[in-house]
């Protein structure tokens, strides 16, 4: 039996013809679904760092002490947005309680200044056009009379995709309970460069104090 040359008669046989169109079109099809893959991730990846923008826009406008700004990052076609604040008693549910506290008509006399700094922003999106972000907010204020203050806030919120970018329809403020802040207070005053050194001298002196004690013991 003769082997079968690739080519018969000067051209390319039926069966190689088809084998290569075939090899051609999985090469189409597993490259146009890369680009796929590659252009979902990368559109997935937008809307992840537009978020965050979304998160670091709403301290600017806090910091620029305009706050009325801050409910224009507000979906306006959210029915009941959600909202809670770390200083109040209870949730703003609605948008008459919303505007209230973010665009009163006359900013508080008591308050000279704040400032909000957003960090470790993590964002998860659950649905086409909805987000789940979590980060941790650095706040300072300034009373009149009194010295400013400053703590550190854990925050969550919900956002939802429109034509104009992404827009909040749930914020929660959660700050640490007392007991825990007072803790992470006592902590940072700790010289850690100075005291780590101690906590090593102290291993070693019980390590010799409990064999001082064993041959004792055994001594007796």
């Amino acid at each position: 039996m003769r082997s079968i040359s690739v080519f018969e008669g000067g051209t390319m046989s039926s069966t190689v013809l088809a084998s290569l169109r075939a090899t051609f079109a999985l090469g189409v099809a597993l490259t146009m679904t890369g680009l796929a893959i590659h252009s979902a991730h990368a559109a997935e990846q937008d809307d992840i760092e537009a978020v965050k923008a979304l998160v670091h826009e709403t301290a600017e406008r806090w910091n620029s002490q305009d706050y009325r700004t801050v409910l224009e990052l507000w979906d306006p076609d959210e029915e009941v947005p959600f909202y809670l604040a770390e200083e109040q008693d209870d949730w703003f549910i609605g948008w008459e309680p919303l505007k209230a506290y973010l665009a009163p008509p006359f900013p508080s006399p008591a308050v000279e200044g704040l400032r909000e700094e957003m960090r470790d922003i993590s964002v998860k999106l659950i649905a086409d056009d909805l987000a789940i972000a979590a980060w941790n907010m650095h706040f300072e204020m300034k009373i009149r009379g009194r010295p400013p203050i400053g703590e550190e806030v854990r925050v969550s919120a919900v956002m939802r995709k429109k034509p104009e970018g992404w827009r909040y329809i749930h914020w929660a403020e959660s700050p640490m309970t007392a007991l825990v802040y007072i803790e992470k207070l006592f902590q940072r005053d700790v010289d850690h460069e100075k005291f780590t050194p101690l906590i090593e001298r102290s291993r070693k002196v019980k390590e010799s104090w409990r064999a001082e004690y064993a041959e004792q013991a055994a001594s007796d």
